[in-house]
C-alpha cells in the first residue's frame, strides 16, 4: 500500500522519525578545506551528488563519531548520531579559529533508510543508479543510494516534515535508519565507546571511510601507521543477543576470558536482538557469551 513519509512517521510516532539521527549543515566558504583537515576521508573530492563515510578522530586517532557526508551545493551536510552530535560540534569548533565555516544542526530534519524491494524502486523512479551517489528532489528532499555489496538493496531519504515523498511501505521493508547502520557495519558508537578505537577496529578500511592519499588531518599519523602495519586484530561484527536488558557489555568465551564488548545499540529485527560488538579476529565465534547469555556472530550473507 502507498504511503507519504510524513503519514508513516505520524503512525510510528518516533522510531521512524529520527531513529537518534542528527543532520548537520557545513556551510562557509571555508567548509571543505576546514573538514578536508578534520576527517579522515577525502573531502576535496565530494562533488555533487556523491555521498562518503568518514570518521572524526582525537589526535591519538581514536574515533569521536562516524558519519555520512553529502555534498549539497556549496555546503556539506553531516549525518551522525544524535546523542554525539553536540559532542562533535564543540570539540571541533575547537580548530575553527579564522576559517569561515559555520556548523548548524537542521531543525526537524528526518532521515529514513529504506532495506528491500522497495529500495530498488525508489533507485530507479529517481534514478538513482550509482551507490555512494544522491539524488537532490527538491529543496526539502533528498535521496541516497546507500547500497553496498552488503546490502544492495538500501536507499536512505533525508527530508523535512511536511514534504512528502511517496513509497510503499511493507512491514519487511519499513524504513529505519538503524538497520542500513547495522547491516552496513557502520558503527553507531555510545558514549562510552567514543575515543577508545582506531578507524579501522571499525571496519574503515571495508567501508573506506579512510583516504590513505590525502593530506593532514586530525590523528592522522597513527590511523594512517595502522593501516601500512596491518596490524588490527580486532574488528566490529554484528551479533544476536537474546537479552535486550543486559547491562553487562563484557563479551567472554566459554573459559570465561574476555574476547571482546557490545559497543552499539540494542535492535530488534525479525524477532532477534542486534547489536555492534568489537570481537578479536581469533576467537571461536561459537562459543561466546555475556554473563550467561549466548552471543551468536551473524555471517553478513544470512542477513540480507
Amino acid at each position: 500500500m502507498n504511503k507519504l513519509i510524513s503519514d508513516i512517521i505520524r503512525e510510528h510516532n518516533g522510531p521512524y522519525s529520527d531513529n537518534g539521527v542528527s543532520v548537520i549543515r557545513v556551510s562557509g566558504i571555508d567548509n571543505k578545506k576546514f573538514l578536508q583537515g578534520q576527517l579522515t576521508n577525502d573531502i576535496d573530492s565530494l562533488g555533487n551528488e556523491q555521498y562518503k563515510l568518514a570518521s572524526y578522530c582525537t589526535h591519538q586517532g581514536k574515533v569521536i563519531v562516524n558519519m555520512q557526508l553529502i555534498a549539497d551545493d556549496n555546503d556539506v551536510i553531516i549525518i551522525l548520531p544524535k546523542n554525539l552530535s553536540e559532542y562533535f560540534i564543540e570539540k571541533i569548533s575547537k580548530y575553527i579559529l579564522m576559517s569561515k565555516v559555520k556548523f548548524d544542526i537542521v531543525s526537524g530534519a528526518v532521515v529514513l533508510s529504506i532495506l528491500g524491494d522497495e529500495a530498488l524502486l525508489i533507485n530507479k523512479k529517481y534514478n538513482v543508479l550509482s551507490s555512494g551517489h544522491y539524488k537532490k528532489i527538491d529543496d526539502n528532499n533528498i535521496v541516497i543510494n546507500m547500497s553496498t555489496p552488503l546490502i544492495p538493496q538500501s536507499k536512505c531519504v533525508l527530508m523535512n516534515p511536511g514534504h512528502q515523498i511517496e513509497i510503499n511501505c511493507s512491514e519487511k521493508d519499513k524504513p529505519n535508519t538503524c538497520l542500513i547502520d547495522l547491516f552496513g557495519l557502520v558503527t553507531r558508537l555510545q558514549v562510552e565507546s567514543i575515543e577508545k578505537y582506531i578507524p579501522q577496529v571499525l571496519n574503515a578500511d571495508r567501508l573506506n571511510t579512510v583516504s590513505y592519499k590525502k593530506g593532514c588531518y586530525t590523528g592522522q599519523e597513527v590511523v594512517a601507521r595502522t593501516h601500512y602495519l596491518g596490524n588490527v586484530k580486532k574488528h566490529v561484527y554484528l551479533v544476536n543477543i537474546n537479552n535486550s536488558e543486559i547491562h553487562d557489555r563484557n563479551i567472554i568465551n566459554r573459559d570465561g576470558e574476555s574476547v571482546g564488548e557490545l559497543i552499539g545499540e540494542y535492535f530488534f529485527y525479525n524477532d532477534v536482538t542486534l547489536s555492534h560488538s568489537i570481537l578479536r579476529d581469533s576467537c571461536d565465534f561459537n562459543e561466546l557469551f555475556v554473563g550467561k547469555d549466548i552471543v551468536e556472530v551473524i555471517p553478513m550473507e544470512d542477513i540480507v
